[in-house]
């Protein structure tokens, strides 16, 4: 019998192999060691693993698909499983004040992200921070895309699920409307361009230094995702 496909199931996913100007290992130093953390939306789990393996943390998670859910659980203090739109899943949360609340690709599959932000916000210990990743609309493989009058629906930055579609200045309005100010931001400039950047990263330790300058240069242009740590407004 042929196993199920589950949609963001990842168990072979491991943050530590990857390029680390990606957006998870950009988290995961934000987030930092030893930390409280309540992650939106965990999917199969492989933020929680290495958190708890690696940074000491304790991770608790909000996860609509129980079968999800249930790959996740080793990971996990525990996983609420429920809707973060409805007040239902927050009565249940067992520790009231977390250090960290981590919302990675979550919010753009939300009809309603700004109320699930506000909602958030009071468990959200004093001194903690949100840590949030959005996919960039205004990339510019999209950008070149529509000037020459194409369009991709499953393009991974825009997603067949996403309902809504974010800029700096849009994503910057969303968090700063929860309540939040935005202390840092970054990009995670995935692959770049194409043959330009995989030359440049044979060239260690010039090269990619010299990559991280140049796509900084244009962020809201070359940033395939913005990751924004956010705390709240005194």
């Amino acid at each position: 019998m042929e196993q199920e496909t589950i949609t963001y199931s990842r168990p072979d996913y491991d943050i530590s192999k990857i390029d680390p100007h990606w957006a998870d290992p950009q988290m995961v130093k934000l987030i930092g060691q030893g930390k409280n953390v309540l992650e939106l939306g965990c999917a199969s789990g492989h933020f929680g693993k290495y958190l708890k393996t690696h940074a000491g943390c304790k991770v608790w998670a909000i996860e609509v698909d129980p079968r999800l859910a249930e790959l996740a659980k080793p990971h996990y203090e525990k996983i609420y499983v429920g809707d973060a739109q409805s007040d239902e899943v927050y009565q249940k949360l067992d520790l009231k004040e977390y250090d960290v609340i981590l919302c990675s690709n979550v919010l753009e599959h939300l009809p309603k992200p700004q109320l699930v932000l506000k909602r958030l916000v009071p468990f959200l210990k004093k001194g903690g921070f949100f840590v949030i990743a959005l996919p960039n609309v205004a990339h510019f493989s999209v950008r070149l895309r529509l000037l020459f009058g194409n369009f991709d629906p499953d393009m991974c930055i825009l997603g067949d699920e996403h309902l809504r579609f974010y800029t700096h200045k849009t994503a910057t309005a969303l968090i700063e409307s929860a309540g939040l100010k935005i202390e840092k931001w970054s990009i995670d400039s995935d692959n770049g361009i194409p043959k330009f950047d995989g030359l440049f990263r044979r060239i260690p330790p010039i090269g990619p230094k010299f990559l991280d300058w140049f796509y900084n240069l244009w962020p809201t242009f070359f940033g395939c995702q913005m990751i924004f740590k956010a705390v709240k407004k005194q």
